[in-house]
């Protein structure tokens, strides 16, 4: 037999076992596929049970910071301009009210605390000027009103110190009891008179009767006529001067009362005026205070930023001093939340807070718990909307390592604020939910 025969015998025969071998294959007894199909389903109902049980939550990121029920400070120039003075050093305490420096500016920054002293004492009593304040104070550019201010405190001053209304109306008044005590004097005159008339007249009936008898003679009855006639005269000269005295005494009255009105007429304009003065010199010197002086508002401990010695250049707007209070038992979060799948954040639910400053897998994270949420969202610089977030912290600044980092101010952190738990298989649904329900009212429509 020759090769080519041989060769064509070989390959029938491993066509034929071919053959057999797909028949073998092709025939898969039926226990396997029972068994098969039992596993795969077995299989599926473990993983959907299992994505049924299994939840985890949602995760929403927030950026925090990091506060106190006291948050600190922070001291903002409103003008841009060297620093004149500078009257702290960095850390160092500093109580309410204190002047930390003050931007160059053409007043003199005693001359105004001096100014502003003054008249926050004037203005609870003014009528408790003792002395006038110094007549140059440099105030840049309050002094034209204060000028204004002198000028009228000064006539204040010496309204009071003269005292011309009170005593002219004392005087007047000392006038007006001696007019009144002479229309008494007057008025007891006028009885005597009127008994010393009316004796007379008595006198002068029985005169009459004598000499119609021829007792007496016509001369002596016209002597007792004339005395008559005299003590009618002198009173009617008394009842004359009463009247004149009552309106004397009236007119002093009428002028004592215009008196005392001119005086707290007087009074009252220069109070006003001055009352006036003290309001816009305060607010002058606040808007002063607000535009080259750094005061701090809390007792606390001051911190420097980029500023640090006289002379350095300001820009308005920059941050210059951090005030820190003494006073912060509770530490707390506030973190700005977006808009997205905020609805799911509630109070109580738990925050990992990580520090930027302290890696958490160094460190640890801090656990906290959502305190409050406010009601309405809030726009950033950038002009998007957040809401803010109250974190509290239950073990303070102990991480889950089991370390207490220390208190720093406004220190920037993730916060991590887990939501409800959801499982794999309501996630699977969700999408498929939201098509057909979407789908459902579109058609409905």
């Amino acid at each position: 037999m020759s090769k080519i025969d041989e060769k064509i015998d070989i390959d029938k025969q491993i066509e034929l076992r071919s053959e057999e071998f797909q028949e073998i294959m092709g025939s898969i007894p039926s226990w396997i596929l029972r068994r098969g199909i039992t596993i795969i389903a077995l299989i599926v109902l473990i993983v959907l049970i299992g994505s049924a049980i299994f939840k985890y939550p949602d995760i929403i990121t927030t950026s925090m910071t990091l506060t106190g029920s006291m948050p600190a400070t922070a001291l903002v120039s409103r003008t841009s301009g060297k620093i004149q003075e500078l009257s702290i050093i960095d850390m160092q305490e500093v109580e309410q009210g204190d002047f930390l420096a003050v931007i160059e500016n053409s007043a003199n920054t005693k001359d105004i605390q001096i100014l502003k002293q003054y008249i926050e004492q004037l203005n609870q009593n003014i009528d408790t000027i003792i002395s006038l304040p110094s007549k140059d104070l440099k105030l840049g550019p309050i002094q034209s009103l204060y000028s204004s201010f002198y000028i009228t405190l000064f006539d204040y001053h010496e309204f009071k110190r003269l005292q011309y209304y009170p005593k002219k109306i004392d005087f007047m008044k000392e006038k007006i009891n001696q007019y009144q005590d002479y229309y008494k004097n007057m008025i007891v005159q006028k009885n005597i008179s009127k008994e010393q008339l009316y004796l007379k007249k008595n006198q002068y009936q029985r005169d009459s009767l004598l000499y119609k008898r021829g007792v007496i003679s016509s001369e002596d009855l016209e002597i007792s006529l004339n005395q008559y006639l005299q003590g009618s005269l002198s009173l009617e000269n008394i009842h004359s001067s009463i009247q004149n005295t009552e309106i004397q005494v009236s007119q002093m009255q009428e002028n004592l009362l215009d008196t005392e009105f001119q005086y707290q007429d007087k009074k009252n304009q220069l109070e006003t005026q001055i009352k006036t003065y003290i309001s816009q010199l305060l607010s002058e010197i606040q808007a002063w205070e607000l535009n080259y002086a750094l005061i701090t508002p809390i007792d606390g401990q001051v911190t420097f930023t980029n500023y640090w010695v006289k002379n350095q250049n300001i820009t308005a707007g920059e941050i210059v001093f951090t005030v820190i209070p003494h006073d912060n038992n509770e530490i707390i979060g506030k973190a700005q939340m977006p808009l997205a799948r905020s609805g799911k954040v509630k109070v109580g639910q738990k925050v990992n807070i990580r520090f930027t400053s302290f890696p958490d897998n160094e460190y640890g994270i801090i656990k906290g718990k959502v305190k409050s949420i406010s009601m309405v969202p809030t726009k950033d610089a950038e002009g998007i909307n957040y809401y803010t977030v109250e974190i509290e912290l239950p073990d303070g600044l102990r991480t889950t390592y089991n370390r207490e980092l220390p208190y720093l101010p406004e220190i920037q952190a993730q916060a991590d604020i887990v939501t409800d738990d959801i499982s794999l298989l309501g996630r699977f649904f969700m999408p498929l939910r939201k098509i057909w329900t979407e789908g459902i009212n579109s058609e409905a429509e």
